[in-house]
């Protein structure tokens, strides 16, 4: 419906309104008394009359003269005049003979009788206005007796126009006029559906309906094409009046989600005209297809309770929490908008549904502020999370998300047999880690620009959550590697650019690679093999079986498969095998570990064969050695530095502390957990 036309309707019912709640002076008749004669010369084609003719009037005739008078008014407003035919008692005519007088009313439009209705039908006000407007409406408002009927309507107008399905215990009823009245103004808009059976009513309710109760449903078939697929159907939930009805139209016609690029509290929509609350989604233009989406989903749970809206960060600057992703505006003056951190789209339904529910969320969110502001005040110089300041900081900067995929539920499937290897990424798109991620994540695939075999894709869980729980994704950010033909790889590492670049370019080969030749074999060591990780420093395992060690082997195989992605793993079990070996001064079933390009190659054997040892015996062996100074001997510290220097080891990380005893060393494995290394004095160490 055009903007002009929606004015007008809601113009004529606010008159409506106006008109039926004004008292008339006693003095003023709008009931017409004719002869027949006179009646039937004044009718005009194309309007409409209700008649009753008369000889005497009998007192029991006198309570419907009073309801026919009294509707006189009513009917007015809708062009329909009331005339009072007075029949001479010489009269026989049709209209006048004895048996029709007062025991029958006349609808005419122009000179053509639409309908006759006995007068017990007409016994007050709502069921005179009721029953003649149904009768001039036959075309606008469908009388319905089964589902069937109701099924066929609703087919055809799919992809035309949307229908209002009314249930009133009987005509004649204030429920049963308020529903003409309202056909009488939109009937032209939307198609109206009307029945008296309380089966039909239970047929299209999911739960058990109250038949004593009239009920209303709006019927989104507009843009519904599919025939198979059932219209959404929007029920109202105020009790069946003439104004509500008029409500409840104007909120299904209003824009299921309304853009904003304004200040917030400037914002006016219909929902906080016939106050509503008013939901905002935050968003931002990364991820402004999901937040969409998500947007949506929200409109349709909420439709007639409140309106939502698709709030740009990008385009309005907002002096919030970065992790607010939700605000609530309020039809009551000056009380200011709430913004609000939520978990996922049932928390905002339960926000507006339960209005407590808003005033409880604040006061937890005040609580965690006045804890962050404590902490800041301790120690202003130090940013307790950095990675929302970081996206705090980047906030409005686009990101170049064209060289990833963003995946669904009906794409997600599929994408994964597109390429020998796919790289997700499962994050949220409100979440602060998950932006962060998703920035690194791009310098990710700015740097594999080009690189064959591999898709690098996303999947926002806030918005596809089915294929987060499938894919036993249990929080986020969270990256995995799919391989046709193979089970998935999780990442468990670092969010850097370089690490994330690492991990995926480490999975692109067999772990473990099987080498043909001594001279690939240690090509290997030396990191020359394969080309592709030439670049990429790490750390090359190569385990070397003869053919007595199958067992062996086969768990080698399994563990390379555990740590695909983590390390290089090669394997050489040809003939000889034994010569390599020895080479290194150990013996089949061995593992060689080469280190700085092959400048340094130890050799180990594989003293313990089954998967778990031998996957925890690789980690161990590339755990780097966090070193904990614990000395002030400046001698002490000097042998130290000159032993890193050396770089046997990959130490990354130390801790220099004084203390009066003397002095000692103690390491840890820098990543993961485990027992403490060593504890001993310095010089006995070195």
């Amino acid at each position: 419906m055009s903007a002009q036309k929606d004015r007008w309707v809601s113009s004529f019912f606010f008159l409506l309104f106006c008109a039926s709640s004004i008292p008339t002076r006693g003095s003023v008749r709008l009931l017409q008394e004719l002869s027949p004669q006179e009646y039937f010369s004044s009718l005009q084609a194309g309007r409409a009359s209700l008649s009753y003719f008369s000889h005497n009037v009998s007192p029991r005739a006198q309570p419907f003269l009073e309801q026919i008078e009294n509707s006189a008014e009513a009917l007015q407003d809708y062009g329909i005049s009331v005339v009072k035919v007075n029949c001479p008692k010489e009269d026989v005519s049709r209209y006048c003979v004895k048996e029709n007088a007062l025991r029958k009313a006349y609808l005419f439009r122009g000179n053509v009788l639409i309908r006759e209705f006995p007068t017990d039908a007409l016994f007050d006000v709502n069921a005179i206005v009721a029953n003649v407007l149904f009768a001039l409406l036959f075309n606008e408002v469908k009388y319905v007796e089964t589902l069937a009927d109701l099924q066929n309507i609703e087919n055809a107008l799919k992809g035309r126009s949307n229908m209002v399905f009314a249930y009133v215990p009987a005509t004649g009823t204030a429920e049963h006029r308020a529903v003409m009245e309202a056909a009488f103004v939109y009937g032209t808009v939307h198609q109206f559906v009307l029945t008296t059976e309380a089966t039909l009513l239970k047929d299209t309710s999911n739960d058990e309906p109250d038949v004593s109760s009239a009920r209303l449903l709006f019927c989104h078939c507009q843009w519904t094409t599919d025939l198979a697929q059932p219209c959404r159907r929007t029920a109202m939930e105020q009790a069946l009046t003439m104004l509500n009805i008029h409500r409840h139209l104007k909120l299904m016609g209003a824009p299921l989600v309304t853009e904003v690029t304004e200040d917030p509290e400037k914002v006016s929509t219909v929902h906080l005209q016939l106050g509503l609350p008013l939901v905002f989604i935050l968003s931002q233009k990364e991820t402004y297809e999901a937040d969409r989406r998500t947007a949506e989903f929200v409109a349709w749970q909420l439709l007639g309770k409140a309106g939502v809206a698709l709030l740009s960060r990008d385009l309005v600057d907002l002096n919030v929490l970065l992790r607010s992703n939700v605000a609530l505006k309020t039809p009551d003056e000056g009380v200011p908008i709430k913004y609000l951190v939520l978990e996922d789209t049932d928390e905002v339904i339960t926000l507006v549904e339960n209005k407590s529910k808003v005033e409880q969320i604040q006061e937890d969110e005040e609580e965690e502020e006045e804890d962050e502001g404590e902490k800041e005040n301790n120690n202003q110089d130090i940013q307790d999370d950095q990675v929302v300041e970081a996206v705090s900081r980047d906030k409005k900067r686009e990101l170049p998300l064209e060289q990833i995929r963003a995946l669904t539920e009906e794409t997600f499937h599929s994408a994964l047999l597109e390429t020998a290897r796919t790289v997700v990424l499962f994050y949220a798109s409100w979440e602060a880690v998950s932006l962060a991620v998703l920035r690194s994540y791009t310098e990710v695939a700015d740097h594999l620009k080009g690189t064959r075999g591999v898709l690098l894709s996303r999947v926002n869980c806030w918005d596809w959550p089915g294929i987060c729980t499938k894919e036993n994704v249990t929080q986020f950010p969270a990256i995995k590697i799919y391989k046709k033909g193979e089970r998935s790889v999780m990442y468990d590492g670092m969010w850097e650019t370089e690490e994330l670049t690492s991990f995926i370019m480490l999975s692109r080969v067999s772990c473990p690679l099987k080498l043909a030749t001594v001279e690939e074999a240690e090509g290997y060591l030396r990191g020359e093999f394969p080309s592709e990780l030439s670049s990429y420093h790490h750390t090359s395992l190569l385990g070397v079986f003869s053919t007595a060690t199958s067992e062996a082997r086969e768990a080698f195989e399994e563990a390379g498969n555990i740590l695909s992605g983590h390390v290089t793993m090669g394997m050489y079990f040809e003939d000889d095998a034994l010569a390599l070996s020895r080479k290194y001064a150990v013996s089949p079933p061995a593992l060689l570990l080469a280190r700085s390009g092959g400048r340094s190659v130890e050799g180990i054997a594989l003293s313990k064969q089954s998967v778990q040892d031998m996957v925890q015996m690789i980690r161990y062996e590339l755990l780097d050695i966090f070193i904990l100074w614990l000395g002030s001997d400046s001698l002490d510290r000097n042998l130290l530095f000159a032993v890193w220097s050396r770089g046997r080891r990959p130490w990354e990380s130390m801790a220099c502390a004084c203390s009066h005893r003397p002095a000692a060393v103690v390491a840890w494995p820098l990543a993961g957990s485990g027992p403490c290394l060593l504890h001993m004095p310095f010089r006995d160490w070195l």
